[in-house]
C-alpha cells in the first residue's frame, strides 16, 4: 500500500478502472462501510467487501465506464493515523463522455504505514 491518503487514494482508482474487485481488496481496511445513495453496506469481511465490489463494478461495466476523474480534492489530516479526502469522482465512458458525477468523502486510517479505507461516502457533489 502507499504511505500518503492522497496517493492512496490515486492508487486506488487506478486499481478501481480495472474493474477487478481483487485488485481493490487491499485498499480496504476490513471490517469498512460503505455508504451511498442506494444504501449503507458494511464490509464486515473480505468475501462480503469482494461481493458488493463486484456488484458495483458489473454496473459499471454494463455503462462502458472507462475511469475516474477527480475534481476539488481536499486531505485533511486528522491525525497521524487518520485523514479524509474529499471531492467528486466524475466517471468517464469509453466513448469519452461523462456517465457520473459523485461526491465522495472517504475517512482513511494509516494500519503499520498504509492508508487503507475505512468509511466510503458516495453524496451529492457539494457546491463550493
Amino acid at each position: 500500500m502507499i504511505d500518503d491518503p492522497k496517493n492512496t487514494l490515486f492508487a486506488y482508482l487506478q486499481a478501481f478502472e480495472n474493474l477487478d474487485a481483487e485488485l481493490v481488496l487491499p485498499f480496504y481496511h476490513v471490517p469498512a462501510m460503505f455508504v451511498a445513495p442506494q444504501g449503507v453496506f458494511v464490509f464486515p469481511d473480505t468475501n462480503t467487501a469482494r461481493t458488493l465490489l463486484t456488484q458495483v463494478m458489473g454496473q459499471l461495466r454494463s455503462q462502458s465506464y472507462l475511469r475516474t476523474d477527480v475534481a476539488d480534492l481536499v486531505v485533511r489530516q486528522l491525525s497521524p493515523s487518520l485523514a479524509s479526502c474529499a471531492g467528486v469522482f466524475v466517471r468517464i465512458g469509453t466513448n469519452g463522455d461523462e456517465i457520473a458525477r459523485l461526491g465522495f468523502t472517504y475517512t482513511m486510517r494509516s494500519n503499520a504505514g498504509s492508508w487503507q479505507i475505512v468509511v466510503a461516502l458516495l453524496h451529492e457533489p457539494v457546491a463550493a
